[in-house]
């Protein structure tokens, strides 16, 4: 355990992942931080290690999900306040601070602590973080709620509008999903896409696109991407529909770089719709790095086919994908298990599902759902299914009210 001192500019409390900033300029830093967080995926939050504190700020207010900002240089921010935890002047920083490593920024005290022990985390995390009432608890404004064995299970809020989208992440959405009509909407209207890009800093956003956007949503999708990275879903996964929307990419692409001299999509990744039955092929295509399933009939959660499918899908996504998911509605709570069971590891919910869902996942065994799931699998009695995976639901909402 090493303690560095520093200069607060911005107080509050931050415990996460360093991600040392050496690049010289914001497009290499954005470019930096979406291979980091590719790599450190499920770690705790990124804290921005930098020479300079101008390069972290700019990742900040590009909003990436920094959760605080250290700098080796003693001089003040120059943009205004920063909204996350951050210090100056702290010597010999990046000599101290390397990829990876757990630090705990106190710019309410001026101190950086470098790979701190439990005792030292847990002390922290029980300490309210910042003066905006927000609590940065293993670094971030929010925790991804994980199984009783460790599984990361992200709730991502499905919203009518960009409104919706904000109020579900300030309320503890892992990330918002908006659908043809209401991204086309939010992104033409250039403050709702600001607002929308604000309140999904660090967290997942997901916008589903017209298999061919017209020009004014590419400029859109090129000026958001620079900002954070956005999975923009197709509305299908058929080979032809891909390929021509790949097409229309590629030209929408060569015309920006002729107007703005810059290639704009980078940092996009590409996901899918796909109809719940039959399955189809994923296209291969190296742009396609997400998959998510519409939301399908309750009964079929209990055929033996269609929980085999959906559990061969999620053991292909992670092998290729970034992220699969499925969409759950109204009658989603007690259908959980099963989505954890065949491997899903995004749940698309309705808003009002969402606080209920991060309350059950703790609770949950991924294996015990794995187990549910291969014992629903070898018969096709399809209310003796329903039936099995009411009780597993009613025992388990027992123990959550006893304790």
């Amino acid at each position: 355990m090493l303690k560095l001192l520093g200069q607060p500019v911005s107080r509050g409390i931050a415990v996460g992942s360093a991600m040392v900033l050496r690049a010289a300029d914001l497009r290499a830093t954005l470019d930096l931080f979406t291979a980091y967080e590719a790599r450190h995926r499920e770690h705790l939050g990124f804290v921005a290690v930098c020479r300079d504190i101008a390069l972290g700020e700019a990742l900040w207010r590009a909003g990436a999900g920094v959760s605080a900002i250290v700098a080796e240089s003693p001089a003040p921010p120059q943009g205004g306040a920063i909204g996350v935890p951050a210090l100056v002047g702290v010597s010999q920083l990046l000599l101290n601070v390397r990829d990876g490593d757990i630090v705990i920024v106190d710019a309410n005290h001026g101190v950086l602590i470098v790979d701190p022990d439990m005792r030292l985390m847990t002390q922290y995390q029980r300490q309210e973080m910042h003066p905006s009432g927000k609590r940065y608890v293993l670094g971030l404004t929010h925790e991804t709620a994980r199984t009783l064995d460790d599984h990361p299970i992200r709730v991502i809020a499905l919203s009518d509008t960009w409104q919706d989208a904000v109020q579900s992440l300030e309320a503890g959405a892992d990330g918002a999903f908006l659908d043809a009509y209401a991204s086309e909407r939010c992104l033409l209207n250039p403050a709702a896409l600001h607002a929308l890009l604000q309140g999904a800093a660090g967290k997942t956003l997901l916008l589903e696109l017209p298999i061919l956007p017209d020009a004014a949503i590419w400029h859109a999708i090129a000026e958001s991407t620079l900002q954070m990275v956005i999975t923009f879903v197709l509305p299908s996964l058929q080979q032809g529909e891909v390929h021509a929307f790949l097409d229309s990419l590629q030209q929408a692409q060569s015309i920006l770089e002729e107007e703005q001299g810059a290639l704009l999509f980078q940092d996009a990744l590409l996901g899918g719709w796909t109809p719940p039955f039959p399955l189809p092929d994923i296209p291969e295509v190296a742009n396609i790095r997400a998959v998510y399933l519409r939301e399908t009939a309750v009964h079929s959660w209990f055929q033996p086919q269609w929980l085999q499918e959906v559990e061969n899908l999620t053991m292909f996504a992670q092998t290729r994908l970034l992220a699969r998911g499925i969409v759950l509605g109204a009658e989603s709570e007690w259908l959980i298990p099963l989505a954890v069971g065949v491997g899903i590891s995004e749940l698309l919910l309705p808003p009002y599902h969402v606080a209920s869902a991060k309350e059950m996942i703790p609770y949950l065994s991924y294996e015990q759902c794995r187990e549910l799931v291969r014992h629903l699998q070898v018969t096709d009695d399809v209310s003796g299914n329903r039936q099995k995976a009411r009780r597993f639901y009613h025992r388990l909402k027992k123990q959550m009210q006893n304790e």
